[in-house]
């Protein structure tokens, strides 16, 4: 899928920064020169419900976040991406409302802020993934919360998980807040490492693009 370490010329002579938190050599193999195609449309028959659910959400309504379309937004978009897990099987407008009221306050503390604002260490990404994860799976939070903020949280699956593993440490199967926050500053850096933001077109949303780009990647192979 990519080069292995031990690949020829500028990649060897590359060196780890201090302060980074990413695998530079594997990562320049696979984020080097990036560019966005249209693969992630042309082969995934769901790719419209991504856009779908966004458009579904009033955010020009008081506590958006928590309102009734939000909660149907999340539904379709779990039960068309996410729908084999146990936890998406629990799911209900009761239990979902309940977790959006109790997660309010988080949310609109987070409504502004960029992935790029960030400082590993955010209490209040933690309380919200946390809250998240525990009622839908660390898969299901990372995309419904992406459709709350899709500039700060990127989602995420197995397949993607173990494909980045080599890259980002620490991130494992996604069972603790802990490793989603080390994605999040992982994927942090490959954006600024590889100004991935100047490849991605007016509207588009870096994010999307980028987990686009991984999931025809790790989970079609392509």
């Amino acid at each position: 899928m990519y080069p292995p370490p031990n690949i020829k010329g500028e990649m060897l002579m590359r060196k780890k920064m201090p302060d980074s938190c990413i695998n530079l050599t594997i990562a320049d193999a696979l984020y080097k020169g990036l560019r966005f195609s249209n693969d992630f449309e042309t082969h995934e028959p769901r790719s419209f419900v991504y856009t779908l659910a966004l458009k579904m959400i009033k955010k020009d309504e008081n506590d958006w976040q928590s309102d009734h379309s939000t909660q149907e937004a999340i539904l379709l978009l779990l039960w068309s991406w996410n729908f084999a897990a146990k936890e998406t099987k629990k799911l209900n407008f009761n239990n979902l409302g309940q977790l959006l009221q109790e997660s309010l306050g988080d949310l609109k503390t987070l409504e502004c802020v960029k992935i790029e604002d960030i400082n590993g260490n955010n209490e209040n990404i933690k309380n919200v993934f946390g809250k998240f994860k525990d009622l839908m799976g660390q898969t299901g939070a990372s995309k419904a919360l992406s459709l709350l903020n899709p500039d700060l949280f990127m989602m995420w699956d197995t397949k993607i998980r173990r494909g980045l593993g080599r890259i980002i440490p620490g991130i494992d199967n996604g069972s603790t807040v802990e490793n989603y926050i080390n994605y999040l500053n992982g994927i942090k850096e490959i954006i600024e490492q590889y100004n991935i933001r100047k490849n991605v077109n007016n509207g588009d949303k870096v994010l999307k693009k980028l987990d686009e780009f991984h999931y025809v990647k790790f989970v079609l192979n392509r």
